[in-house]
């Protein structure tokens, strides 16, 4: 009888250490957790459910997320008539290079902020089991549509979240 017992105590220790997985995943609705402080562009206050964001993570020391800056300008110019904001995020990890590194570069055309403090990065990257910069993420319809490599979007892409989007949301009540 003791046996089964502690296999039981086992078993069940187990079960609540084990890890989780991420919290955050494609079809989620978006963090409601954005930066204090905007470095570029229009700020933020909070993700408005009919515009579609490109929410990319990235970081002065990265080459990858230096060279996707083209990249998301190109999109941001492209996607700007169809209501399309990117917003970039520099990281808290050498956060303090991100005012000069964007006054300096002319090629980052839209809203850019910073997680000063990281607990951005953690309601959006650690959540959703992300490791690496650069990372994006889509917000379209107020739901999480795309998470991974920004240079992975394309203009196509990127309205094909935001057909998705509206065809799934709830139709407008009739006039009376």
């Amino acid at each position: 009888m003791r046996l089964p017992t502690l296999l039981l105590l086992l078993f069940a220790t187990l079960g609540f250490a084990a890890p989780k997985g991420p919290t955050l995943s494609v079809g989620d609705k978006a963090p409601t957790k954005l930066p204090s402080a905007w470095i570029k562009g229009d700020r933020v206050s909070a993700l408005d459910p009919k515009k579609t964001y490109v929410i990319e993570f990235w970081a002065t020391w990265c080459p990858p997320c230096v060279a996707s800056i083209p990249h998301l300008a190109e999109l941001q110019a492209k996607l700007k008539e169809d209501g399309v904001q990117i917003i970039s995020i520099h990281v808290s990890s050498g956060v303090d290079a991100a005012d000069d590194f964007v006054r300096k570069n002319k090629k980052m055309e839209y809203t850019v902020a910073k997680d000063t403090r990281g607990d951005v990065g953690k309601a959006w990257l650690t959540a959703a089991g992300q490791n690496g910069i650069p990372c994006s993420f889509v917000v379209a319809g107020g739901n999480v549509a795309y998470i991974g490599h920004p240079m992975s979007l394309d203009v196509e892409k990127i309205r094909g979240f935001i057909a998705e989007a509206k065809a799934a949301a709830p139709a407008a009540p009739a006039k009376k």
